[in-house]
């Protein structure tokens, strides 16, 4: 049982495993709407990375990044929604309330970045290149539950905030300074939650595919 656990968790967010066994569910977690900060992440410059690698190799490396990326989301008690190639999807206020959710999700993008830098260093003096990587944050409200087929359901969040999200971290290739390690953006939506241990730059205004008002844009510096 102890190991069909730790295989459990592998495959499902630990934050819904223990709240299932804590709250004794006997069935799934109903669908509602909340209002969460929503995270994506991307590795700049991956698919030419990995061009010429065997398979082992690109595992290697991406076991390494999402370990790496995931231990700063876990530590500020966000859930890791997916894994999608090289991008990783993440929330904060899902399945357990959380105040202060945008903060808790710049001080994951923060030390990221920081956790990134100190990889670099050591990729750097071993010979090899530097990760680049983007990081988009955004808040609002999305329908969060069980999406899927009745015998294959994933925990995950759907709707425009999640859209808005994803455009913000594309925003990054347009916005990322030379010889910076990480990007960080950031909407309006998600500054408006944060306090003054923040910095943060205006970017403008940016329109994003599929929603037709603009999304005011900042850099987390």
């Amino acid at each position: 049982m102890l190991g069909g656990l730790r295989w459990f968790e592998a495959y499902v967010p630990k934050r819904l495993v223990r709240r299932l066994m804590s709250g004794g569910e006997a069935g799934p977690l109903p669908s509602v709407e909340r209002d969460l900060t929503i995270m994506f992440t991307d590795i700049a410059g991956y698919t030419s990375m990995s061009e010429g690698r065997d398979a082992d190799e690109v595992a290697a490396f991406l076991n390494d990044h999402f370990a790496l990326v995931a231990a700063c989301i876990e530590a500020e008690d966000g859930t890791v929604d997916k894994f999608i190639g090289d991008s990783v999807m993440a929330f904060w206020g899902a399945p357990d309330k959380q105040k202060n959710r945008a903060i808790r999700a710049c001080h994951a993008a923060l030390a990221m970045r920081r956790a990134v830098g100190e990889d670099n260093a050591a990729r750097i003096a071993a010979g090899k290149s530097p990760i680049r990587m983007r990081i988009g944050l955004h808040s609002g409200m999305v329908t969060v539950g069980n999406i899927g087929a009745p015998d294959r359901l994933n925990y995950t969040i759907v709707g425009d905030a999640v859209n808005v999200a994803s455009r913000i971290e594309g925003q990054g290739r347009d916005h990322a300074r030379d010889g910076e390690d990480v990007t960080i953006l950031i909407s309006g939506e998600t500054r408006q939650d944060l306090d003054a241990r923040f910095t943060t730059e205006r970017v403008g205004e940016v329109s994003v595919r599929g929603r037709s008002a603009p999304v005011e844009l900042y850099r987390l510096v």
